[in-house]
């Protein structure tokens, strides 16, 4: 398996340096799967920032007063599923899964994770999670049950303002669709592609090798890898890749288990490097199962910035119209880190 790098060198005369001659590393990292590129510099995590400083905790709580997904708003304030699933809400524990009331897919449902309005990131305990994970899954075998014809489901969250999100108390969001989005349909066509040169299964390669490497390998269970990916798509990226399943589907009550127990484990991590936002989503193959051969499912966290009253966001021109992100964290030293909450 291919791990292509280039290091490419700018100078200048610095003003930070009176105008000195300086050198700064630019890493161009290339996917060993898709083939798309990210480029490196630690040095630009120095770079001033034209922000706003202080802590908007007071905002925060303020979202608390007419919050829809508080307990005493909820049954009021969601929307209520069509009666051919049975029940107006789903629950699971704390866990509580409605429509969402301004979907983007034809089945798009929110899950909202806990009782309370705003939780630090090691509250997200593995219970809690796994309540959460284990109840959409439940939804997604519901809506295969209604139309077996919508075969592709993504569980996503937008975890505070800074990573989109519109309401501030935890919550997933979880799509249903008949097609592949557009970066799932990339990565199920190289995945196919990597099948028909090589014999063998990408994903599984992956492991093995990145395991044997361990300069990224982050932690494992039976059934769930984690590992910083080599080519990041976002600053401090992780990935949990299941060894077995393909698809969401073929989860059982193990998976979810390690899994909440992974991303817990990687949302204590991040607490303790400073990150309090996050964007997470999945890349679950056809759930008929045909995507066995050459694909597994996977599951991507990255970070976002940090809430201030005025911050500088890390999706500029390159991550929104070049599709080549900069990155300002490395791979193999957000994995040193992560090691060490994964008791490794």
């Amino acid at each position: 398996m291919l791990f292509r790098r280039e290091v490419r060198e700018a100078r200048f005369l610095s003003p930070l340096q009176g105008f000195a001659p300086v050198v700064q590393r630019v890493e161009f990292r290339r996917d060993p799967l898709t083939g798309r590129w990210s480029r490196i510099n630690l040095e630009r995590a120095r770079r001033v920032r034209q922000a706003v400083g202080g802590h908007p905790s007071g905002l925060l709580e303020e979202s608390r007063r007419g919050c829809f997904f508080c307990p005493e708003n909820l049954d009021r304030s969601t929307p209520k599923l069509p009666p051919e699933f049975g029940e107006e809400r789903m629950r699971r524990g704390e866990a509580v899964l409605f429509p969402n009331l301004f979907p983007f897919a034809e089945f798009h449902a929110v899950v909202v994770l806990s009782r309370e309005h705003l939780l630090p990131l090691r509250e997200f305990h593995p219970g809690r999670l796994g309540e959460a994970v284990g109840l959409s899954l439940e939804y997604f075998r519901r809506v295969r049950g209604l139309d077996p014809s919508v075969g592709y489901g993504m569980l996503n969250w937008n975890h505070l303002p800074p990573a989109a999100a519109s309401i501030v108390h935890p919550h997933f969001q979880l799509l249903m669709d008949r097609t592949p989005t557009f970066w799932l349909e990339e990565t199920l066509r190289a995945g196919r592609d990597y099948r028909r040169r090589r014999g063998r299964n990408f994903w599984l390669e992956l492991l093995r090798e990145e395991r044997e490497r361990g300069e990224r390998w982050i932690g494992e269970g039976e059934e769930v890898c984690w590992l910083a990916p080599f080519a990041p798509q976002g600053q401090n990226e992780v990935w949990a890749v299941f060894r077995e399943a393909s698809c969401f589907g073929e989860v059982g009550e193990e998976g979810v288990r390690e899994l909440a127990e992974g991303l817990s484990r990687v949302l204590r991590g991040y607490e303790e490097l400073g990150v309090e936002t996050f964007n997470l989503t999945s890349f679950s193959g056809p759930e008929d199962g045909s995507g066995r051969r050459y694909h597994r499912l996977s599951l991507r966290v990255i970070s976002r910035p940090s809430l201030r009253p005025l911050y500088t966001s890390d999706s500029g021109f390159m991550e929104r119209f070049q599709y080549e992100p900069v990155v300002e964290t490395l791979p193999e030293e957000l994995a040193g880190k992560l090691r060490r909450v994964f008791g490794g």
